[in-house]
């Protein structure tokens, strides 16, 4: 059994990027990640402008003047209409300095970097239209049981709706790639070996879920000569026996079938493998460190993942987090991960990892 900092490295290490790239509108790069570094044209503002309507004030003149208009270089502050005009006026008071928001040649997107919202402000400032990106890559989830049903059908008694996998997918298209496909197989192994057969000729990477305990197809399957298995069993909670291997030089991430152990394991082994197929900077997992809110209790053999929610102040686990749990992570913005600590204190700094 490795520790989950070693399975991270393995990720990191053995992981194949993808090389695919293409030029697309600027709006439509948002949830890709940049296959280029992209730097300032020119300088903004070009000119000192105003931050207010009022009057524009030098040694030895005055005018009127709107928010955003350019200043003459003499102006040294912007006086409100609503204000009385001082003797001493604050130096640049009301004014953006030419430069002030960017600067010619500066950095704006990196290679690597995600591309959300807040990075089209000033792409747009600088008129750029298109940009590199690496293709979104192409994920498959493959859930394993013989009880699982579709939502599109019916279940019996004896079936349960295969939730796990729309999760998943919807996460995968939360972080920016494609889902090719969603399959169920039963739990055997010509079932299973076929179907990753087919998925792994046009998939980028594969999740499997389910038959993972120890005498189960999945946990035995990936010994299989057509397997090459990067790690399995991690020190890990609630996602633990989890695997990573090679299949037809794909990656395939196999994940236990409870729903919170799956799908916390997906959050803290299957994010970062997706983030490296897809070529985003690995340093861009964010977390915070905040104050704890409650003592609660953790598993001090393995890294744990507790599902919580950090309201902008502390952290406040979830009531209960046991790994068959179905609905815990709908009331939930985040885990934490406590690295081989049984008692979480009041008080306590903990890392927290939004979703």
């Amino acid at each position: 059994m490795i520790s989950y900092e070693k399975a991270l490295e393995i990720i990191t290490n053995k992981i194949s990027l993808t090389s695919h790239t293409r030029f697309v509108p600027l709006l439509d790069s948002v949830k890709h990640v940049s296959a280029q570094d992209i730097y300032a044209i020119c300088s903004l503002p070009l000119t000192n402008v105003s931050l207010r309507d009022g009057y524009a004030l030098s040694s030895h003149k005055k005018y009127e003047v709107s928010t955003g208009d350019s200043l003459d270089d003499d102006i040294i502050a912007v006086i409100p209409f609503e204000e009385d005009i001082p003797e001493n006026p604050e130096l640049y008071h009301n004014i953006k300095k030419a430069g002030e928001d960017i600067q010619q040649a500066e950095l704006l997107l990196k290679r690597g970097d995600y591309i959300n919202a807040n990075n089209i402000t000033p792409l747009a400032s600088q008129g750029i239209q298109k940009v590199k990106v690496y293709k979104r890559p192409k994920v498959s989830i493959l859930s394993i049981g013989d009880n699982l049903c579709p939502i599109q059908k019916e279940k019996t008694d004896n079936e349960v709706y295969n939730s796990n996998a729309l999760t998943f997918a919807a996460r995968i298209l939360e972080l920016g790639a494609s889902v090719h496909k969603v399959w169920q197989a039963k739990n055997e192994d010509e079932d299973i070996l076929k179907c990753i057969l087919e998925l792994s000729e046009k998939s980028d990477f594969i999740i499997t879920t389910g038959a993972m305990s120890k005498n189960d197809v999945m946990s035995h399957l990936i010994y299989d000569d057509a397997f090459d298995i990067l790690f399995h069993k991690v020190q890990i909670s609630p996602a633990s026996p989890s695997a990573l291997s090679i299949f037809n030089n794909t990656p395939v991430l196999s994940l236990p079938g409870l729903p919170l152990s799956a799908l916390l394991g997906f959050e803290i082994l299957g994010v970062p493998t997706l983030k490296v197929i897809k070529n985003e900077n690995f340093q861009s997992r964010k977390s915070l460190f905040v104050k704890n809110k409650q003592e609660f209790i953790s598993k001090e053999s393995c890294t744990s993942a507790i599902p919580g929610y950090f309201d902008g102040t502390s952290f406040l686990s979830a009531p209960s987090f046991g790994a068959g749990m179905l609905n815990v992570l709908a009331k939930c913005n985040g885990y934490v991960l406590i690295k081989h600590k049984k008692v979480i204190s009041k008080d306590e700094k903990i890392e927290f990892f939004p979703f």
